[in-house]
């Protein structure tokens, strides 16, 4: 099956579903436009994803939905609530939407794993994210060379490095990460893979190294080596290693590595800056967090003069929950990731005597998320809407799939 055959065969199946004859197929129809969009565009995902959800409630009221709680959602809830109440209290009443507004999407949790609940649904999810993911790769293929080259700035690499976004430098990580493991496993079983998933693989990579994100590069780096460890041979590793080598020889590349002695600097404003100098200066005047969202670059000046410009965030998930919500928040916030890791590692460890090919969208779900988190070491990707939806959509998929053993041919894809 080439490429425009399999796009036609996913968006005929899309349309399909949604003018099928009822309520519960057009709301999963939806969500699969929301998680495939909201990747290159955050305003179309979140349209799909209020028809989702007003389908959602429909069938509901239909009595073509059951409602499902999957495991860890009510620590979602808990700190979601908290969220809102500690930021009411501290902050101010007039802007509390614009603040905590964000967190309202993480009902896709509950979405997500009432309408994946039907066997093989799982795997339409995965492949709409990494079909998605695909599409950013080629958008900033197109756009980044283009916007670079209108910028006046003293080169144009560094105008280029310039436009690389935070955003799609994590989305696209994430992408490679679920493509390179759906296609380790094919090796490893010596099963074909269609031509097609590896032109998806090229856009992800080309798209994940022109956004020139460090952190981004490094977590794909480290999920991918582990996946050949767990995977594959030593054979494997060397041929890693060399196109490693190739990566790093890149002048653009090695640019952008030298650049990152500026990150060790503590008075330098940086990530080390947010991290020993702000970050613990906040929490200590403010033990029970400042407000979700209340976070400001005015505030982090009081602490730091010479803090990144227009930045409004601590570089970190673990700094920026912490100082918006205090201990408790953060406990919560542990909580709840640790939950839903070991929610995701109890799925792959019930199928761990199928097939590679039938642990893939377990062992996927697995890597978005592992992703995610250890990307959130370094970024704030906790709080970026575009990822919010992927958080919310890989717990509401771990969820719906905990409890049964399924079923998976990526052929069928």
């Amino acid at each position: 099956m080439h490429l425009g055959a399999a796009c036609t065969n996913f968006l005929a199946h899309m349309l399909t579903a949604f003018i099928g004859r009822s309520i519960e197929e057009r709301a999963f129809a939806a969500l699969l436009a929301t998680v495939c969009t909201i990747t290159f565009s955050i305003a179309l995902g979140q349209l799909c994803a209020a028809v989702c959800l007003l389908l959602f409630l429909m069938g509901l009221f239909a009595k073509q939905i059951t409602w499902r709680n999957p495991p860890g959602l009510g620590i979602a809830v808990a700190f979601v609530v908290f969220a809102i109440i500690l930021s009411a209290i501290l902050g101010d009443i007039a802007g509390l939407w614009t603040r905590v507004g964000r967190l309202f999407w993480f009902i896709l949790i509950p979405v997500t794993a009432s309408l994946v609940a039907v066997t093989g649904r799982d795997r339409k999810v995965i492949a709409a994210f990494l079909g998605g993911c695909a599409v950013l790769g080629v958008k900033d293929l197109v756009v980044y060379p283009i916007l670079a080259w209108r910028k006046p700035l003293p080169d144009y690499l560094t105008a280029l490095i310039d436009k690389g976004s935070m955003t799609d430098g994590q989305m696209l990580m994430l992408g490679v990460v679920g493509t390179v493991l759906i296609l380790l496993m094919a090796v490893k079983e010596r099963r074909s893979m269609p031509w097609w998933w590896w032109v998806i693989l090229l856009a992800q990579v080309a798209g994940l190294v022109i956004n020139f994100k460090r952190g981004s590069w490094f977590c794909a780096m480290i999920l991918i080596g582990i996946a050949v460890l767990l995977q594959l041979r030593w054979r494997a590793w060397v041929v890693m290693a060399s196109l490693l080598v190739i990566f790093f020889a890149l002048p653009p590349v090695q640019t952008r590595m030298l650049q990152l002695k500026r990150e060790f600097n503590v008075e330098g404003g940086g990530r080390l800056t947010m991290w020993f100098k702000i970050a613990p200066a906040l929490i200590r005047d403010h033990p029970a967090g400042i407000g979700f969202g209340c976070l400001t670059n005015e505030k982090m000046k009081q602490v730091f003069r010479h803090v990144e410009p227009n930045r409004n965030h601590l570089h970190a998930n673990w700094a920026q929950v912490l100082v918006e919500t205090g201990w408790a928040g953060l406990a919560l916030y542990l909580v709840w990731m640790v939950k839903m890791l070991l929610n995701n590692l109890a799925w792959v460890r019930r199928l761990r005597t199928a097939t590679a090919a039938e642990r893939g969208v377990a062992w996927v779900a697995l890597s978005i998320l592992a992703g995610l988190l250890l990307n959130g070491l370094v970024e704030y990707n906790f709080g970026d809407t575009e990822l919010m939806f992927i958080y919310a959509v890989i717990m509401g998929l771990t969820g719906a799939c905990i409890g049964k053993s399924v079923s998976v041919k990526w052929r069928a894809l």
